[in-house]
């Protein structure tokens, strides 16, 4: 689960710093870091803080939820089913996306444990 984390981590930072024509260079001093960690970051070494995500979606000008959105091409005309949920999502009041993910997580719960 890590390793996947990771992985999906690394990979939405490559595709947005690229899809702002950015090197790891440019990044890593948008961050103050050094530029190993920006490759790390992109090749599943190491997980970024929350803190250094969010200066990421500051730096790539996206939501947390952009972010963290699939970042796989998908057909045109073909959106996502998670790229709909998001869009849907970021319509919605800081209150009504509590409610929603708070439901969503109570489902999940309980569908993991009709599965046992």
């Amino acid at each position: 689960m890590r390793q996947e984390l990771l992985s999906t981590i690394g990979s939405s930072i490559a595709h947005h710093r690229k899809s702002l024509s950015m090197t790891q260079e440019q990044l890593s001093l948008a961050l103050d870091v050094d530029p190993m960690t920006i490759s790390r970051f992109e090749r599943g070494a190491s997980l970024p803080s929350l803190t250094t995500i969010q200066k990421l979606c500051s730096v790539f000008g996206i939501t947390l939820s952009q972010f963290f959105a699939e970042t796989a091409p998908q057909p045109a005309g073909n959106p996502s089913e998670s790229a709909v949920l998001v869009a849907m999502l970021e319509q919605l009041d800081q209150d009504d996306r509590q409610f929603i993910a708070g439901t969503i997580k109570r489902f999940c719960q309980l569908s993991r444990r009709k599965r046992r």
